[in-house]
């Protein structure tokens, strides 16, 4: 059993040397004049594409702003051109002349007896006071003062105002998709030149015969041989 191990051992190591041998040989065909011709195939690979279905975005999402513009009118409105303020009046003092009777002496009487036609009489003798007319400065009116307010001065103009405020209004728009179906490359093709290789020949092996091994010897090893087909 052991020694037919080693025969079909043997005989597979035989064969892979045999094939790269042959296959060595078969790349060199011999041209004549000592010389060797190696020969390459050029072998192209078209490049393989897949068909895929993905969603695209057609258009981003977008906000945009929509303005309003103000209204505007015109209104009349009461300013003040001057505003009221106050002044203060004085008015002097209003004098005159009147005349003043004083009194410059004073009525007297005296007694005085006097005899008429036999009778003894008593008489009065009366002085009449004596008076003085005088021209006198006197104080019609005292003099005053008083505060006096001026009323402001007013007038109307007319000025712009804005009836209707302008407004600012946000208007956002989703993101548009789309499905899409693509071809997509899944390997370029290419293009190289490789070795020319012939077809292989069809190889005969024989079993060789199993020898017992002589006593007293080294094993034996049969060779194998092989009869290639022409």
């Amino acid at each position: 059993m052991f020694i037919r191990s080693l025969s079909i051992f043997g005989a597979a190591a035989a064969f892979l040397a045999v094939q790269g041998a042959d296959a060595g040989a078969s790349s060199l065909k011999y041209s004549g004049n000592g010389k060797y011709r190696v020969c390459y195939k050029r072998v192209v690979s078209p490049p393989v594409y897949r068909t895929v279905t993905e969603r695209v975005m057609v258009s981003p999402a977008s906000c945009t702003q929509q303005r309003t513009p103000p209204v505007y009118g015109t209104t009349q409105r009461q300013v003040v051109v001057k505003p009221a303020y106050q002044v203060v009046r004085t008015k002097r003092a209003v004098y005159g002349r009147v005349q003043v009777t004083k009194q410059v002496r004073r009525a007297r009487t005296r007694w005085v007896r006097r005899g008429c036609r036999g009778a003894d009489y008593k008489c009065a003798e009366i002085t009449p006071a004596k008076y003085k007319t005088k021209s006198k400065r006197v104080l019609v009116e005292p003099a005053r003062n008083w505060v006096e307010t001026r009323p402001a001065v007013t007038g109307v103009v007319q000025e712009r105002v804005v009836i209707r405020a302008g407004t600012v209004r946000q208007v956002c728009r989703p993101a548009v998709y789309q499905t899409v179906t693509r071809q997509v490359m899944v390997s370029p093709g290419r293009e190289q030149w490789v070795l020319a290789q012939p077809a292989p020949r069809p190889v005969v092996y024989q079993q060789p015969a199993v020898y017992r091994q002589p006593p007293q010897s080294r094993p034996y090893r049969p060779a194998m041989r092989y009869t290639p087909l022409k």
